[in-house]
C-alpha cells in the first residue's frame, strides 16, 4: 500500500499532467525564439518540437527542410528548458541492423533528400532520450486491429507509468517529463528516426 503522502503527490502529479504545455509564459517564448535563433547560426540541422501547433521542424539556418504532422501528443511531468536540448540515445525493441545510419542530405535549394529505400529497416515505435530526464515516445496513429490494441497499451501504460516515474525521480531531486508523440503513419516515423540523429539538439515550444 502506498502511504497517504505518496498518494498526494501521485495526485498532484496527475492533475497537473498536460498543463505546462498550455501555460508557457511570454518570457520563456522569447527565450525559446532567442535559442533558435542561436540554432540558426549553426551549420547543424535542429528540430523543432511545435506541442500547440501539432508539428515537428526539421530545420538548418532557420529554413525549414523537413514538417511532420503531429496527430496525437500528451505530455506529463516538468516544463521542458527554453534551451536546445541535445538527443543522447535512441531506443526501441527492433534497432535497425544497420550500426552506422546517415541521414537524408540537403541539396542546394534547401531542399531535404531522403532515400525511400534507406527506411525499409527502421522502427516506427521508439523513444528519444534526451538531457534533462526528458524523454519523447514516438509511435504511428493506429491503424490496423492489432495497432489499435496496442494504442490501448499505450494509452494505459502513459496514465499510470509517468506518475510513479515523476514520484521517483523527485524523490531524487531530478527532473522528469515524459512526452507521448503519435504521428501519421509509419513511414513518418521511420523518417524522424532517421533523421534525428544522436548528438543534434531540440527545442521544444
Amino acid at each position: 500500500m502506498l502511504s497517504k503522502s505518496v498518494q498526494l503527490l501521485l495526485a498532484l502529479s496527475i492533475s497537473a499532467n498536460f498543463l505546462w504545455g498550455e501555460n508557457t509564459s511570454l518570457i520563456k517564448q522569447s527565450q525559446l525564439l532567442e535559442a533558435e535563433l542561436a540554432l540558426a547560426q549553426k551549420p547543424q540541422a535542429y528540430f523543432i518540437f511545435q506541442v500547440k501547433d501539432k508539428k515537428i521542424s526539421l530545420k538548418a539556418r532557420g529554413i525549414e527542410l523537413k514538417e511532420w504532422e503531429i496527430k496525437k501528443i500528451r505530455y506529463f511531468g516538468n516544463s521542458p528548458p527554453a534551451k536546445p536540448i541535445p538527443l543522447l540515445k535512441k531506443s526501441t525493441l527492433f534497432p535497425p541492423k544497420r550500426k552506422n545510419i546517415k541521414p537524408g542530405s540537403v541539396t542546394e535549394t534547401g531542399e531535404f533528400k531522403l532515400a525511400t529505400l534507406e527506411l525499409n529497416d527502421m522502427p516506427t515505435t521508439y523513444t528519444l532520450s534526451m538531457e534533462g530526464g526528458i524523454y519523447i515516445h514516438i509511435r504511428p496513429q493506429s491503424g490496423s486491429f492489432f495497432s489499435k490494441l496496442g494504442s490501448v497499451w499505450y494509452y494505459f501504460t502513459g496514465l499510470t507509468v509517468p506518475p510513479l516515474k515523476k514520484i521517483w525521480f523527485s524523490i531524487k531531486k531530478r527532473p522528469f517529463t515524459t512526452i507521448e508523440v503519435v504521428l501519421k503513419n509509419k513511414k513518418d516515423c521511420k523518417e524522424l528516426y532517421w533523421a534525428f540523429m544522436e548528438g543534434a539538439e531540440c527545442l521544444i515550444f
